[in-house]
């Protein structure tokens, strides 16, 4: 099979576009020929090897890509919930071996879903992973009901546009920070308000929140606390030892008064329910992935190089098959 494949760490030029063997299957998992992947931060970060959680990554030669969509080709002799030739989404995480920059990549059932009907493959392809970490974020860890007040740092972005769009369809009021050039953007995908980080600091203009999404990471609870309401959480995207001592010290406190405020740190994690829940929202038309640039997947170097710009709105694609 063609993949996308590194032997070394480095930048974007350690990347080769060649022939791998395709990989086997287990009992449980599925053989998805992939038509098309995203590039995530992770990547760059794995890639290069300054991921915190590097011990994790697959030995060389390794493939990356963490998003899947694509068809089944073949299924374990335990899966009961996939054929040859459904159409499906999910991802994988680095423990789970990655491996989605490849035409076929082997995944777990549990971690799949049908693909929406209304949702091409490079759509889907962008999907999984940031809406995950914006549904985990939001749902799972904050708790957002409708009628709640949020903050999205870093709206424009990979997990920002699908932090908007989810916190907008579970009737909260959102407020996305971006930049100038990004606001009519947000705003199309049901943001309330929108603030220039260039020329306003949210931090002081009198508003507060129930939550507050940090989906770059520059920001801590500490930081953020005086915008909280008694009780609301900073969520943040960035696995650092000051967020992991700020949840833990926080989550105490929390046990103790109910309006303490929370730090949480979101890691996502594949899994079936939220992305049903995920595809269930596509198919009703509340949410869309923000296609910044389609690659084929021979220029994954500049694929990477884009992502690592940090100028991309939305996501990056890579276009495998199809």
């Amino acid at each position: 099979m063609k993949a996308v494949f590194q032997q070394t760490y480095g930048g974007s030029d350690v990347l080769v576009h060649g022939d791998l063997p395709p990989p086997s299957i287990g009992r449980h998992q599925v053989l998805v020929e992939v038509y098309a992947s995203s590039i995530n931060p992770r990547d760059w970060l794995i890639r290069s090897g300054k991921y915190q959680l590097q011990f994790l990554v697959p030995a060389f030669p390794l493939v990356l890509g963490s998003d899947i969509s694509g068809v089944v080709a073949a299924v374990g002799p335990g899966v009961t919930r996939f054929k040859p030739g459904d159409p499906v989404f999910g991802m994988k995480n680095p423990a789970q071996g990655l491996g989605a920059h490849a035409e076929l990549v082997a995944v777990n059932e549990k971690s799949l879903v049908r693909k929406p009907d209304n949702m091409d493959f490079d759509a889907a392809g962008g999907l999984p992973l940031c809406a995950l970490t914006a549904w985990q974020a939001l749902v799972d860890i904050a708790g957002i009901q409708r009628g709640k007040r949020v903050l999205v740092i870093g709206a424009s972005g990979g997990v920002g546009t699908f932090a908007v769009q989810i916190s907008k369809a579970l009737g909260a009021v959102v407020t996305g920070v971006c930049s100038a050039a990004n606001q009519a953007l947000v705003k199309s995908l049901g943001a309330d308000l929108t603030i220039d980080y260039k020329t306003e600091d949210f931090r002081k203009n009198g508003a507060v929140y129930d939550i507050v999404f940090d989906t770059i990471g520059r920001e801590s609870l500490a930081r953020c606390s005086g915008i909280l309401v008694p009780g609301g959480v900073y969520v943040s995207t960035v696995p650092a030892p000051g967020n992991f001592v700020a949840a833990f010290t926080s989550t105490l406190r929390h046990a103790v008064s109910k309006s303490g405020k929370r730090c949480a740190v979101v890691m996502v994690r594949p899994e079936r329910t939220g992305l049903e829940a995920i595809a269930a929202l596509v198919q009703k038309g509340q949410l869309k992935t923000v296609v910044d640039s389609v690659f084929p997947l021979h220029e994954a170097q500049k694929a990477h190089d884009l992502s690592r710009s940090k100028r991309a709105r939305g996501k990056v694609i890579l276009h495998i098959k199809g």
